[in-house]
């Protein structure tokens, strides 16, 4: 691939054998990783359903802070852009962040914290986060990826990047990226447990070998077993390693982590970003853990009537959607 690597972050790095071409050409036969075991064969970083530690949260916060946020309003709908303080757009990458059901955009930039999980994974990005259907039945506001970025582009007072395009989608969100995968910047696509059917993605992957897909599972697993078996140069992972992500051109990877928490939880999305060889920004918090701090509890309001102040602790946004159905999406 013609991009350049990012070095893998920690002391203890997950080392993989590549077992296909340099060129890494499809060849007959994909690799399973078992993030539970290092390079040495000893007991390593387990599945990260509950990270050992969380960062600071005034440490996090202060990264966040230091960066520029912008939230503008447009014909169609609210768009969030971010970017971390070290910006430089000479050598920055575009990552466009699309939310599935249930939810909106301005509610996702909130509930999941997204500018936290873009502070922790610590890459050169502008990141933006525009509106997307939040059920089946809803049109795609954005359709066209060039127009979304223009749009950002007449609406911040700083140089856009002028490398990569990367599309992260949760959930429902393939709509949108099957929508995008035209767009002739986009190289590289990550998606938080949205495979559900198929999109473009698999000539999509297959008309380049600078176009990038990093496929992270816990309910996908009907299609995308399918489609990467129509991809035998995957590299095939089980469980969120506590580093690093392989530097490989398809990954695959299973995780028992749950369907929301892949994308509030601040471990998968970090981890994914930190693997599609954007540069780091030279005050990357490369010392804080994966994983967001915990929030405080909120206070109870005592003005609010008796029936409403329930003894329950706050909903978690697994309460802003119902369960993952066979069908739902």
């Amino acid at each position: 691939m013609a991009h350049s690597a990012v070095a893998h972050l920690g002391s203890t790095i997950v080392t993989i054998a590549l077992l296909s071409s340099p060129t890494r050409a499809e060849a007959r036969g994909s690799v399973e990783i078992d993030a539970t075991t290092d390079a040495g064969g000893s007991a390593g970083a387990s599945e990260l359903e509950e990270p050992p530690e969380r960062p600071p949260a005034a440490a996090l916060d202060e990264r966040v802070q230091a960066g520029r946020h912008w939230r503008f309003e447009t014909a169609r709908g609210v768009v969030h852009c971010w970017i971390p303080e070290d910006y430089d757009a000479a050598t920055a990458a575009t990552v466009v962040f699309v939310h599935g059901y249930w939810i909106n955009v301005d509610a996702a930039w909130a509930s999941y914290r997204l500018a936290e999980q873009f502070a922790l994974a610590g890459i050169n990005a502008m990141f933006i986060a525009p509106e997307a259907p939040s059920a089946k039945w809803d049109s795609i506001a954005w359709p066209s990826l060039a127009v979304l970025i223009a749009a950002v582009g007449n609406s911040v007072d700083v140089a856009m990047p002028t490398q990569r395009v990367i599309a992260v989608g949760h959930s429902g969100a393939y709509r949108n990226i099957g929508a995008w995968l035209a767009h002739p910047a986009l190289d590289t696509v990550v998606l938080l447990d949205a495979a559900y059917t198929e999109f473009g993605l698999l000539p999509w992957v297959r008309a380049s070998k600078d176009h990038r897909l990093v496929n992270i599972v816990y309910e996908t697993g009907r299609f995308s077993d399918y489609l990467h078996w129509r991809l035998p140069s995957t590299r095939r992972i089980t469980g969120l390693p506590a580093v690093a992500l392989p530097d490989e051109r398809i990954l695959y990877i299973r995780t028992s982590v749950g369907h929301w928490s892949l994308v509030t939880d601040g471990v998968a999305l970090p981890l994914a970003l930190r693997a599609i060889e954007v540069p780091m920004v030279v005050s990357a918090p490369v010392d804080l853990p994966l994983g967001l701090p915990a929030l405080p509890p909120a206070a109870p309001d005592l003005d609010a009537p008796a029936l409403e102040r329930a003894s329950d602790p706050v909903p978690s946004v697994d309460w802003l959607a119902p369960p993952p159905l066979a069908g739902w999406w």
